[in-house]
């Protein structure tokens, strides 16, 4: 089984530090949310907790956004299933969640999807940051443990499949993750940022509300 990347940013290289909700491909809705915000290109980063591609319409123009020094992205699960395509020789999961855009794509452009996609073998799947206001863990799904540690061993179908922790907060039995003071994920759908305990729920659907969460950390 594959190990759990974490990677650790160092927040004072940063005048602010947002972090985006699934993107899915939203580039245009992207570019407008970004200028709503006053998000500065020179000064500013941008942190994305994966599924940046699927569903919506502009995938490749997400995509070439990895090689922007303002833009990271953790791995969600969107992006593992497109790896799981490459890796396997068949598309079928991918193809039914979203992946049909690849198919349409000129060979130079499925290229290019290609190799931009597989930079995510060495991506992160967690990343944190630390600053005066505490210290954040960003991750697609769940932190799947009680209490976080920076290069913990934990599953890593938990930490981009797992809607378990989040379906018993909604059933009003929400926890506290120990070991840091904010968890910032995605993957599920929600029409506004959603706080249980300590965690905060950034995904509001993009490619079907039209609406992009933005959390700003710095």
């Amino acid at each position: 089984m594959s190990s759990v990347r974490y990677h650790k940013i160092n927040s004072s290289d940063w005048q602010h530090i947002w972090v985006v909700g699934d993107i899915h491909g939203c580039y245009s809705l992207l570019q407008s949310r970004l200028a709503d915000i006053g998000f500065c290109r020179e000064k500013d980063l941008l942190i994305s907790v994966g599924d940046n591609i699927d569903r919506g319409p502009e995938n490749m123009d997400v995509l070439r956004l990895l090689n922007e020094p303002w833009f990271i992205s953790v791995m969600g699960n969107h992006e593992a299933m497109a790896l799981e395509a490459f890796a396997t020789q068949d598309g079928n999961m991918w193809l039914g969640n979203g992946g049909a855009w690849f198919f349409d794509l000129t060979q130079e452009e499925q290229q290019e999807a290609i190799t931009l996609l597989l930079t995510f073998h060495q991506r992160p799947h967690i990343i944190e940051a630390e600053n005066e206001s505490g210290r954040y863990v960003i991750a697609h799904a769940d932190y799947p443990a009680t209490h976080y540690q920076s290069g913990k061993t934990v599953d890593i179908n938990g930490v981009l499949w797992s809607v378990e922790r989040i379906l018993r907060s909604l059933e009003g039995n929400s926890e506290i993750i120990g070991g840091a003071d904010h968890f910032i994920f995605g993957h599920m759908i929600f029409d506004h940022i959603q706080l249980f305990a300590n965690q905060h729920y950034i995904d509001t659907g993009s490619a079907k509300s039209g609406k992009l969460a933005f959390y700003r950390l710095q």
